[in-house]
């Protein structure tokens, strides 16, 4: 995952919108009623801490006994925003992309990151090596590259077609079925869906600044100069607009993809 700037107070725009999805993942999760207690989690590109927040809460332990929760993120802006959340839980400024823990997890989870590395194919085995027999691997990654919010980018960068078709290609993820051959040979429980939210954003340019945020970033970040980067925003807001069109109330609708999966590692 690229270690360059993220900016938590950008990142943490529409922020009930962009927990929707960890907070349905954390609910399709079993409990301690259904016998899974888990003693150590990882929250694997964590960014300022909130849905980290949200796993300690699912699973709070005791006093007496208390759940190892730890946050991971490549990002040191993220983790010093996170460490000010007042949670007992452990901070780490780590690339997820070579991240390994210093023993096996009982629940490895991720929330719209893995996105950001390459190669699933190898990377879903390797992280379910850290997730001890028994154990669950529990991720989310968006599922909307064939949207207009993301074509659109190449639309608008078409004087600078290599950069940004490079630079679009920074977030890639496999299909679901892709990821059940990666994981079926480790696990004896995969369950995968898919979900279209139709988010309800407010504000002026919301859908821009929704995707300045993330999926932007790296189209920006490749772009010339900042005459280049204007000449591209302009035409990019202007599109966003004529295709996700205020409504009359000044809300706007944004439909996004996402993809789901829980992988239970086979006991030994």
């Amino acid at each position: 995952m690229s270690n360059t700037h993220w900016d938590p107070t950008r990142y943490g725009l529409f922020g009930n919108e962009r927990q929707r999805p960890a907070i349905d993942l954390i609910a399709r999760l079993p409990k301690a009623a259904d016998g899974f207690a888990p003693r150590h989690i990882v929250d694997l590109g964590c960014g300022p801490g909130n849905v980290t927040s949200l796993l300690a809460n699912a699973y709070p332990g005791t006093s007496a006994d208390p759940v190892k929760v730890v946050g991971v993120d490549s990002s040191a802006e993220m983790i010093e925003t996170a460490k000010k959340r007042p949670e007992a839980i452990e901070w780490q400024t780590d690339d997820i992309a070579s991240w390994e823990p210093d023993e096996q997890v009982d629940l490895l989870f991720s929330n719209a990151a893995l996105h950001w590395v390459p190669d699933h194919s190898k990377l879903f085995p390797r992280l379910l090596r850290f997730v001890r027999p028994g154990g669950l691997l529990a991720i989310q990654v968006p599922n909307n590259f064939l949207a207009p919010s993301h074509q659109l980018m190449g639309e608008a960068g078409l004087d600078w077609p290599k950069e940004v078709a490079k630079a679009m290609h920074a977030a890639r993820i496999m299909r679901p079925g892709d990821y059940f051959d990666a994981m079926a040979p480790a696990c004896d429980d995969i369950d995968l869906w898919q979900t279209q939210y139709c988010h309800v954003l407010s504000g002026s340019d919301p859908v821009y600044h929704w995707v300045s945020s993330t999926a932007l970033r790296p189209v920006i970040a490749a772009l010339p100069d900042d005459e280049a980067r204007a000449k591209f925003t302009e035409k990019y807001k202007t599109r966003l607009l004529q295709v996700y069109p205020p409504r009359d109330d000044g809300r706007t609708l944004f439909p996004f993809n996402r993809l789901f999966m829980i992988a239970r590692k086979r006991p030994e």
